[in-house]
């Protein structure tokens, strides 16, 4: 190494001459750089010299120059960094003369610095110094220079546990540090037969043992293949626990038979093989097996299941592959148990993870303007749901059940389902959601009337996630905020998230043509806080949200245009869940919750905020539900299930300026029992019977709810369901005892429940294995139901003096209001980004209210799309939606026509995921037609909006 002793100046004839030649401006550049380095080298000026080496370095590395930054920092009198870099010079391939040249160097440098000699066992452990995460100083063994005084010197290696000294350095001194790593391992403990079987955990790998044997293991899923002569080999899945044991029990049988191979292999790599039920490995494999048939099993994530019969010949190899197709979430809303949709016993349709990202929908009502048979009403209060051709003025969203994770969402003071900005702030933390179509009374009791949605939350942020955060700004100066942490192994998790979100709505509000314009009025603010946590077979949720709206349509005769009109809501609960098996035929399942709800509404009849009247509702009431899993046969599974409610409180007032005195109200208590039968008569037909009886304290009647679906499959590629059930709804407090002091609404005081009769019949056919036709009819009928109506009394009894109005007031109607309706789908997924899904849907109605017909339209079509762009990463969706008319006598968009166009695109980057939608990409402009006394005219739905919105997770 002569160029060292004859100075820099030397080395840059080395860089042009010993080394390759480059041709392009990097080596331009590092010769320039090195030039520079010298040239301030012999100038006696080391920092600009070091910091010209370290340009050329970045460059093009070369030991010499690597040399010339260790002179430089000896030079400046940095003796720890020169010893460094002399230090990891002597790791090159240095010639001898060379090497003797560096060793001299460091020999130079040993009085003036502090050392410690670093060796581990094993050998290429990462160093530290006193902290992990100032990075590490190399692998082991290392030699490292350090300032004098104690230090703390950390060791970590995969597979091994960390380990840590302290030592003390002084300068001219080497301290040696001999650390050992202690291997991560658990045990597996064999016994079983036949004894002296060979254990490996390949094929043709060496023998770890002879069984009875204990083995010491890396922790983690691996295969062992067993094997003894005359028995036929097998192999066993095991997953092994650091630091604990695994106990396996093998038995092999003997080879009464000569042997042959399978060899599998899948579209997805890593599917779990199966053969006779017992597993087999991981796809691909190769499985020896006796001569003779087989049953052989391939499932993954996702997919649906292949099973199929194989044929194994002595001495010859089969080959198998199977492909395996994308199938959707299993959904449990159906029978409070996880089923495919084609195995639930109702019309089912399950909103994926996937879906929910892609399409970037903000609220539950967004995600359901899509799925087959829905539509909303938003009258700038809040956001309705109507299903099937019913959504019923002053109904909120009180005849479908939504269920969080299974826990009923509805109040017990108006029976209100929240479904927009009310329910949650977004659906970030939401997996999936499950609509089941149909009466769900003989499950849930009151409310499951048309229909049970089922928004399931997810548990944690995955492994190797520990933060996540939202922002999200949009149209109507909407702003957002996410964020969520979460922790979790395999027998414990806890997740927590907050979120906020504030917009100030529309600039103005055109309340018909020619309506008044209302400037402003239409802000909105919530807030969610959740809690989330599962400690082995408990697990806990907990969650409150809070909402604010102004009300821009002056409902209920308030003044127009005036400010302090305004709804406030807070829903609450926690729970706790119990289940665990109790034996291989039976599973029991316990929950108690805890349930708050509160509102507040604000009416300025007198233009002065000060003046305005105030309503409210609050309740506080306790659930608690055991349930018993019974699998009596192979055939046959029964369920059963108790469940009470115990209301603690049920408050509601109506006052006015000079008046604050509560209104009748009544708590009632509720014993329920239920069961659901399910048997499989068939390969090819199954029967699913249910029934639910409901105990008031409060009512005479004790309502009956059963349910019957039989599904079938007539031939290979078609699903028939066939669900006859029934379904009630219990008046609420708020329908019974509301008034507002007869300004424009009286108390019903009595009124009956309302029940529904349904009839349907859905069938499927699979054009392809990812393309399925779904048609289906239904027929409703509906006794008793209850209604806002205005009266026609002979003396009016609201209002004031001076102005008497007709009273407001729940009612039941007289006779039977039927249903008629029919419903197609075309549904394409063969993958989970990759998605078309077009549907059509009519209703008719008889014996209905002018209301009630007035609120739904009778032809509802939707098309969603999902493609991925590229390998996936990015995702484009659209989805189309058409309503028609809903009053008869006034045409097109000031009836509710629209045709609304959403578009989005979204992606992941590294740990970034995006999305970028807009929402009535038309702009179309339409409004609903409500009663006078829900707005002062017709209301207006919002225009063209957009969502801008980056999620980080860490």
């Amino acid at each position: 190494m002569r160029a060292f002793t004859l100075g820099p100046w030397l080395l840059s004839l080395w860089l042009l001459t010993a080394g390759p030649a480059f041709a392009d401006n990097t080596a331009d550049e590092a010769d320039i750089a090195f030039e520079l380095g010298n040239d301030a080298y012999s100038h006696g000026n080391y920092t600009e010299a070091l910091r010209s080496y370290f340009t050329s370095y970045r460059l093009v590395p070369n030991r010499n120059v690597l040399f010339n930054i260790a002179r430089c920092f000896e030079a400046l009198g940095k003796f720890n960094e020169a010893y460094r870099y002399y230090n990891d010079l002597l790791v090159e391939d240095l010639p001898a003369e060379d090497a003797s040249e560096v060793t001299r160097s460091l020999e130079r440098l040993r009085p003036k610095v502090a050392l410690v000699r670093v060796t581990t066992n094993p050998r290429g452990a990462e160093v530290f110094v006193d902290r992990a995460d100032l990075g590490s100083r190399g692998r082991s063994p290392q030699t490292l220079a350090l300032a004098p005084g104690r230090h703390k010197v950390l060791v970590q290696k995969p597979g091994y546990r960390p380990t840590e000294a302290t030592v003390t350095l002084v300068r001219g001194r080497e301290v040696p540090v001999d650390l050992d790593l202690a291997l991560i391992t658990g045990v597996v403990d064999l016994t079983g037969s036949p004894e002296g079987a060979e254990v490996r955990d390949n094929p043709t790998g060496p023998v770890l043992g002879r069984i009875p044997t204990k083995l010491r293991l890396s922790p983690g899923q691996r295969v062992l293949h067993v094997r003894a002569p005359g028995h036929a080999p097998g192999q066993y899945v095991i997953d092994v626990p650091a630091e604990g044991t695994l106990p396996l029990a093998v038995t092999l049988s003997a080879q009464a038979a000569p042997s042959g191979r399978v060899v599998v292999t899948a579209n997805h790599d890593g599917a779990t093989v199966r053969v006779d039920g017992r597993p087999a490995g991981f796809t691909p494999t190769v499985v020896t097996l006796p001569e003779g048939e087989h049953v052989l099993e391939v499932e993954s994530r996702d997919v649906r299941p292949v099973r199929q019969k194989v044929t194994v010949v002595p001495d010859q190899e089969v080959k198998v592959h199977a492909t395996l197709r994308y199938e959707p979430p299993p959904v449990r809303a159906a029978s409070k148990r996880l089923l495919s949709v084609d195995e639930a016993p109702a019309s089912t349709t399950v909103l994926t993870p996937e879906e929910l990202r892609a399409f970037g929908w903000r609220t539950l009502a967004e995600a359901l303007a899509g799925v087959r048979g829905f539509f909303l009403t938003d009258d700038r209060t809040y956001t309705y749901l109507g299903v099937r051709g019913f959504s019923p003025p002053g109904d909120l969203n009180t005849r479908i059940l939504i269920l969080w994770d299974g826990h009923a969402m509805n109040d017990v003071w108006a029976g209100q389902g929240y479904a927009a900005h009310d329910l949650s702030v977004d659906l970030e933390e939401v997996e999936r959601i499950e609509v089941v179509r149909g009466p769900g009374s003989a499950l849930y009791g009151t409310g499951a009337f048309f229909g049970v949605i089922n928004v399931v939350p997810r548990d944690s942020l995955g492994l190797d996630r520990r933060l996540e955060v939202t922002g999200a700004v949009g149209a109507l100066g909407a702003t957002l905020v996410h964020a969520t942490t979460s922790w979790e192994d395999p027998q414990r998790s806890i997740l927590f998230s907050l979120a906020g979100m504030k917009s100030h709505g529309a600039d103005t509000t055109r309340l018909g043509e020619p309506g008044p314009i209302v400037t402003g009025l239409d802000g909105e603010q919530a807030g969610t806080g959740s809690l989330r946590a599962r400690v082995g077979n408990l697990s806990l949720v907990a969650q409150l949200h809070g909402r604010s709206k102004d009300v821009p349509t002056a409902p209920y005769g308030t003044v127009v245009g005036a400010q302090g009109t305004r709804v406030q809501d807070v829903r609450g609960f926690a729970e706790a869940k119990y289940e665990r098996p109790l034996s291989e035929r039976f599973v029991l399942s316990l929950r108690g919750a805890l349930d708050l709800s509160r509102y507040k509404g604000h009416w300025n009849y007198g233009g002065d905020t000060t003046e305005t009247n105030t309503d409210s509702g609050a309740a506080d009431w306790l659930t608690a539900e055991g349930r018993l899993l019974a699998v009596l046969s192979e055939a046959n599974r029964l369920t059963v299930g108790v469940e009470g409610q115990a209301q603690l409180r049920v408050d509601q007032k109506s006052v006015g300026p000079a008046v604050d005195a509560p209104l009748d109200t009544r708590t009632r208590s509720l014993v329920s029992v239920y069961a659901l039968d399910e048997w499989r008569l068939h390969p090819r037909l199954s029967l699913s019977l249910g029934f639910r009886v409901d105990k008031y304290s409060d009512l005479d009647s004790l309502p009956l709810t059963p349910r019957l679906a039989v599904i079938g499959r007539p031939y290979e590629q078609g699903l028939t369901k066939l669900v006859i059930g029934r379904a009630f709804r219990a008046p609420n407090v708020y329908e019974l005892f509301y008034q507002d002091n007869f300004l424009t609404q009286r108390p019903a005081e009595r009124l009956e429940p309302e029940t529904i009769t349904t009839f349907e019949v859905e069938h499927s056919h699979d054009l392809t294995h990812e393309l399925r036709l779904t048609v289906a009819g239904y027929h409703n009928r509906i006794s008793r139901l209850v209604t806002l109506t205005t009266e026609s009394a002979a003396t009016p009894a609201c209002g004031t003096p001076s102005a008497p109005t007709q009273c407001l007031v729940y009612a039941n109607s007289s006779g039977e209001t039927l249903a008629w309706g029919a419903e197609a789908g075309l549904h394409w997924q063969p993958g989970r980004w990759l998605l078309v899904d077009l549907s059509y849907s009519y209703v008719t109605l008889r014996n209905a209210s002018q209301d009630v017909v007035e609120a739904a339209p009778a032809h509802l079509a939707s098309g969603r799309f999902l493609l991925p762009v590229g390998n996936g990463d990015m995702r484009i969706a659209t989805q189309a939606t058409y309503q028609s008319a809903r009053v008869p006598g006034i045409a097109g968009a000031d009836s509710g026509e629209a045709l609304l166009l959403g578009f989005g695109v979204s992606g992941d980057y590294g740990r970034l995921r995006y999305f970028a939608g807009v929402n009535n990409l038309l702009d179309t402009r339409y409004a609903f037609v409500v009663s006078e006394d829900v707005s002062a005219g017709p209301v207006p739905q919002y225009g063209r909006t957009f969502n801008l919105q980056l999620t980080g997770s860490f």
